[in-house]
């Protein structure tokens, strides 16, 4: 026969067991709620803003590449030349009984021409302008005098093809007279000055000397601005006219290269052709060659000739040559 548990231990037995049964008989509920987003309601996802960004980044300037950059593009879009020269001679006599004139000539050329080319837009111009003095028994007498300024606009329309307009000028410096002994003035600044015009296509192919242009559309302005020139219609301004002008059609063919692995031989040539509208028998044909050989980096030779016809101007055909050797400078950037 069992043994009754002692009084003392009823209590403890009887509180455990209050403990069991309210532990084990609640109920636990987890509830959980999804709602349907209402219509048109725009549901985004959720981001965290602490996510960390592992992209690379570079925000480094470098101020000296941006500046190469602009120079490379600079460089390719224009290419610049600049040519200038001097020749000079002397002779001199004393007590010669072979007789003979003390005699000094010197003359200055100078050349530069600038292109620019960006996508089908193009700008080429050149000057050229030379000034010679002859020093003759101690008096001075202008033998040579001329500038010219060209410049054209061109819009590529079709491979080698441009659109073109064009604009030349060419006069003198100084007043001209007829010869050393004779003092009689026969030109001037703008007198005569002759204005060519032109619209139409020109031909230039990459890494090609010729340069072609013909002008359907072309004009010739002569202005003779002297008012103490004999008013007599020379240079074909009429009396008592200053300007002068005709329509007609215009063609010119320009011819640049060097020769040799120096380059020490160069050739250029300029043939110019404007002949009226109306007047189809009286053309004006200018043609210039000009041929040089550098003999070292300052000192070069050349030589040069000019065809020239303009009824107005002289119903014989002009022309004139030199040849020269003397101190030399060229920049070219390319």
């Amino acid at each position: 026969m069992k043994k009754d548990l002692p009084i003392r231990f009823v209590p403890k037995a009887l509180c455990a067991l209050l403990l069991l049964l309210a532990l084990g008989g609640g109920s636990a509920h987890a509830q959980f709620t999804i709602r349907k987003p209402d219509a048109g309601e725009e549901v985004r996802p959720k981001v965290f803003d602490n996510t960390l960004d592992f992209r690379p980044r570079n925000d480094y300037f470098d101020p000296a590449a941006e500046r190469a950059k602009r120079l490379r593009i600079r460089k390719e879009r224009n290419t610049i030349e600049f040519n200038a020269s001097l020749e000079t001679s002397l002779q001199q006599f004393e007590h010669w009984t072979g007789s003979g004139s003390n005699n000094f000539y010197a003359l200055a050329n100078l050349f530069f021409r600038h292109q620019y080319k960006k996508e089908k837009f193009s700008v080429d111009y050149r000057a050229d302008a030379n000034y010679g003095m002859n020093f003759i028994d101690d008096a001075f007498f202008k033998n040579k005098d001329e500038f010219k300024l060209n410049g054209q606009l061109g819009w590529q329309m079709h491979r080698n093809w441009s659109y073109s307009a064009s604009i030349n000028i060419r006069s003198q410096f100084s007043q001209g007279y007829k010869s050393r002994t004779e003092h009689i003035l026969v030109s001037d600044f703008l007198s005569p000055g002759y204005f060519d015009i032109a619209a139409g296509f020109t031909f230039l192919k990459e890494g090609n000397p010729f340069k072609v242009t013909l002008s359907p559309l072309g004009g010739n302005i002569v202005t003779v601005l002297n008012d103490a020139l004999p008013e007599d219609g020379r240079y074909g301004v009429p009396v008592g006219e200053r300007v002068s002008g005709k329509l007609g059609y215009s063609a010119e063919v320009f011819f640049d290269r060097a020769f040799g692995k120096k380059k020490w031989l160069r050739y250029r040539s300029d043939l110019y052709l404007f002949v009226p509208y109306i007047e189809l028998d009286n053309p004006t044909v200018r043609w210039e060659n000009t041929f040089e050989i550098r003999i070292n980096r300052f000192i070069s030779t050349k030589l040069y000739g000019q065809l020239y016809y303009r009824k107005e101007d002289s119903s014989a055909l002009q022309y004139q040559y030199s040849f020269m050797i003397g101190l030399k400078y060229v920049f070219r950037n390319k």
